[in-house]
């Protein structure tokens, strides 16, 4: 398949996709162009229905003005990945947020109980406050959830339509497994006003050189195949970068300005592997705010965790589809839950390194694609990680 190279028609805004556009053609057209360019786009008549969203919206303001301990008998640990927090690092530094993680239960069952062991899964158990603290809130988390599990298949089958797949092909077989073995979490992230020391002493002058100001996360790109953001209406801080190997100087960073109603898409790591780097997985980050609140909710679509991620054949042949390459396979396989047991490790403390995709490149001396395989006999996905029993696995000892 010949696929088509483009340039944005505005250097300044991502691109704007209608879910509803009737014309396929188009539609896949614009999908790739805005997954190959941006790696971020606005989706405007996603069905999902406002009224819900606004709901969803006010449960997470709910759930971030309870008390601080309660909060805290939500807290993730290095046994459950699910939960509250507001400690997490992003490329080995603190982010200035509060989060609250919920997951695809184990039993793929929201009627199972919470902490019942048929929940069991490597990111853990769902954690969700009580009735008397917060009383429609997991019923509205679990509608949230699964309209985002649903708009997600659409995506991912647009997805690969914009690379040529269609139902027929053998490749298209990762997708039903996708929908149905999915691991992915909603995310809720309260991020409260920063207001840094304007203290002109010298000691506060020399303590801003070694210290940078807080970010509410630092310039990162998601794991995952593709997330489904819900941002901030009265608040804009999410920024992505322009160019990937550009200085980090703030003509670098984009501002994404959210359309009123509309959700905020960007593809992952895992498609760009897939795509073998056709897709592009976007760095980006979040400014903090000296005066305004900030709440969001990305929804990270991710594949099964014993999914191997490999470079699609049609990625790496020539246009006009036979053997010859068009160019070299960029991945070596990568397995989705190796890849995020150390997102998460690495979120949670310290290992010396954040996997990356550059990792699993073809022609790098990493050591990943080794440890993936030790984790993999010793890995069971139908329990939750624990950080210190694969330290030796994951630790980087350089």
């Amino acid at each position: 398949m010949k696929f088509p190279t483009f340039t944005s028609n505005n250097d300044d805004e991502i691109p704007i996709i209608d879910l509803a556009n009737p014309d396929k053609a188009t539609l896949h057209r614009q999908l790739f162009e805005a997954c190959s360019t941006w790696g971020f786009f606005q989706l405007i008549n996603h069905n999902i229905d406002q009224s819900l969203v606004s709901s969803f919206q006010l449960a997470m303001i709910d759930v971030f003005a309870l008390p601080y301990d309660t909060k805290l008998k939500l807290k993730r640990n290095a046994r459950n990945a699910r939960g509250y927090f507001d400690d997490e690092l992003t490329k080995r530094r603190r982010d200035w947020k509060e989060c609250l993680d919920v997951g695809s239960p184990g039993a793929r069952d929201w009627s199972v109980k919470d902490f019942d062991d048929v929940n069991a899964c490597l990111d853990g158990f769902n954690q969700f406050p009580t009735l008397n603290d917060c009383p429609k809130f997991r019923d509205t988390i679990v509608e949230y959830f699964d309209a985002c599990s649903r708009l997600s298949n659409i995506l991912a089958k647009l997805m690969a339509a914009s690379l040529g797949l269609d139902d027929e092909s053998a490749e298209v077989e990762f997708f039903r497994r996708m929908m149905g073995d999915h691991t992915s979490y909603l995310r809720m992230n309260y991020y409260p006003p920063c207001i840094l020391d304007d203290n002109n002493n010298d000691d506060a002058e020399e303590k801003s050189t070694k210290d940078p100001p807080p970010l509410g996360v630092s310039p990162h790109r998601d794991a995952g195949f593709l997330t489904i953001l819900l941002q901030d209406d009265d608040c804009h801080s999410l920024q992505v970068a322009r160019f990937e190997d550009a200085d980090d100087t703030a003509d670098n960073w984009v501002t994404v300005h959210p359309i009123p109603g509309a959700l905020t898409i960007n593809t992952g790591d895992m498609a760009m592997i897939w795509s073998n780097g056709r897709f592009r997985a976007p760095l980006h980050r979040v400014l903090t705010n000296a005066e305004k609140k900030r709440y969001s909710a990305p929804f990270f679509y991710n594949p099964g965790y014993n999914e191997l991620i490999s470079p699609l054949d049609c990625c790496c042949r020539n246009e006009d589809g036979d053997n010859a390459e068009l160019q070299p396979t960029k991945y070596q396989p990568c397995l989705w839950g190796y890849f995020r047991a150390l997102r998460f490790a690495g979120d949670l403390t310290d290992l010396g390194v954040e996997i990356q995709t550059s990792h699993f490149r073809v022609g790098t001396q990493s050591k990943h694609v080794e440890k993936q395989s030790l984790f993999m006999k010793e890995v069971n996905f139908q329990q939750p990680f624990d950080v210190e029993k694969y330290r030796h696995i994951l630790e980087d000892k350089d």
